[in-house]
């Protein structure tokens, strides 16, 4: 099977044409040549029981009258008939009354005999025949005569047949060998032709190439028209699709282009309001800051209610400043990457929620170790908006527990901040790394709801990944990975 698969179709076509066509003729031959061959031996049976039949006519007279050597003399007359080796004549009682063999040393044993009722029987012997028929006078058996005849002359009139019959197979083979050289060209060109191209077309994908069409009618010259009219529509599809691809980079080109300008201008003015507005706020913080101690006498108790709340206000903006600063330079800050010590700067960042808090149990696990290569100043932004986020939405506990850690796993560092506090539905998880998107109320928990977004942003930079886990009053962990490399 082998050999036979890594043929081509015009040589398995030549070997299947040669092997019906070499099987018919053989076929042919040996139908010809069992036929000879039956044919001439029942040409000689028919000759030896006319032999049969004369020898006993002719030796009537003889077993009447009981003449053994007229009996001889008409057996002694077969020496004409070269295919007879022997004859017997035989009374009606079975005894042998004459004997005629070509050969003297030839020993001819009669072992098959007629029975009762046959008047004529054969029987071979090896490559001999032998013949017995009944003499018969006046209606009454008086003998039997039996002839061995030799078939070596019928082999050898069936070799001759058979070096014939050879030779006529092989020039018919030949024929038919020829023949099918020259017709299997008008089958296997065109398969050719169309494998080729279709081999072009799947190596080098170029679709312009066509087939050669044969010029004739018949299906194999429909097949390659239609193979050509696909790679046609092929051909004028990757045009297309070319064209829609340059025209639709260009499109994103233009598009990306547009929104790197607007987000940089956007930044630019973020930062620029920021910063601009921190002039008149300390300016309006100062003056509340006067009026709450240097001219606290002349305020009634609305008037300290006011300034309060003046306070207050000033210190809100002033965190959502220090927020919208944080974010632009989340996005436009250039990365600096050295390997850091996340673990430090927890514990840094943990020492003052330590000493911030007020009466409530407040217990802050760090784990050792933890190391990254980022960028130490945006992931001090990282860490604090959450290990802040954790102190505030434990603030409610009387015994508050923070932890910062991280785990291996296949696809690398896997850092993590957990608390018991508040924690969140689950059902609005994609909006806590939105900007000013919060999930619980400012009589709650106040905030801004930039952190998380600043801190998304910062972890988006560094090719890392961040989300949370959680539930209501279940507490909330929140993961953060960082590709440890320059790439």
């Amino acid at each position: 099977m082998r050999f036979w698969n890594s043929q081509s179709i015009s040589d398995k076509l030549m070997r299947m044409t040669l092997l019906v066509s070499g099987t018919a003729l053989l076929l042919a031959y040996i139908s010809f040549l069992v036929y000879d061959l039956y044919s001439l031996r029942e040409e000689l049976i028919g000759y030896l029981s006319t032999q049969a039949s004369v020898v006993g006519a002719n030796s009537v007279t003889a077993l009447t009258f009981d003449d053994r050597l007229a009996a001889q003399n008409t057996l002694a007359a077969l020496h004409s008939s070269p295919q007879i080796r022997a004859a017997v004549i035989l009374r009606s009682d079975g005894s042998e009354f004459a004997r005629y063999q070509r050969d003297p040393s030839t020993t001819f044993e009669l072992k098959n005999q007629l029975s009762q009722n046959e008047p004529q029987h054969h029987w071979t012997k090896g490559r001999d025949i032998l013949l017995g028929r009944r003499i018969q006078s006046q209606n009454t058996w008086i003998g039997t005569v039996y002839l061995l005849a030799e078939t070596g002359d019928l082999a050898r009139r069936a070799g001759r047949f058979g070096l014939i019959s050879a030779g006529m197979l092989l020039l018919c083979f030949a024929i038919a060998y020829l023949a099918t050289s020259t017709i299997r060209h008008l089958v296997t060109d065109p398969l050719t032709g169309l494998a080729r191209t279709a081999q072009i077309v799947t190596r080098e994908r170029d679709y312009s190439v066509r087939a050669t069409i044969p010029l004739r009618s018949d299906e194999l010259a429909f097949l390659v028209q239609s193979f050509n009219e696909m790679l046609e529509q092929i051909q004028a599809r990757d045009r297309a699709l070319e064209s829609s691809r340059s025209e639709l980079e260009q499109r994103v080109d233009e598009r990306t282009a547009e929104l790197t300008a607007t987000n940089k201008e956007l930044e630019a003015f973020s930062y620029s309001v920021a910063h601009d507005l921190r002039g008149p706020l300390q300016h309006i913080n100062n003056i509340g800051f006067l009026l709450q101690h240097s001219a606290s006498e002349g305020l009634n108790e609305e008037g300290h209610m006011l300034v309060d709340r003046l306070l207050e206000g000033s210190n809100r903006m002033s965190a959502i400043i220090d927020d919208l600063l944080n974010l632009s330079r989340a996005s436009s800050h250039p990365l600096h990457r050295t390997t850091i010590n996340l673990s430090h700067i927890a514990e840094t960042i943990a020492a003052r929620l330590q000493a911030e808090k007020d009466s409530r149990q407040l217990r802050i696990t760090i784990a050792k170790g933890a190391q990254a290569f980022a960028d130490e100043g945006l992931m001090q932004v990282v860490l604090e908006n959450l290990l802040g986020n954790a102190w505030k939405y434990t603030s409610k506990l009387d015994s508050a527990e923070i932890e910062f850690g991280y785990t291996e796993e296949e696809a690398g560092t896997v850092y993590f901040v957990r608390d018991n506090g508040a924690g969140f539905n689950p059902r609005y998880a994609d909006r806590l790394f939105r900007p000013f998107q919060r999930l619980h109320s400012q009589t709650e928990f106040t905030g801004t709801g930039v952190g998380l977004a600043t801190a998304y942003r910062i972890i988006m930079r560094h090719g890392g990944k961040i989300w949370a886990r959680g539930g209501v009053d279940q507490g909330a962990t929140f993961f953060f990975t960082l590709p440890y490399g320059e790439g």
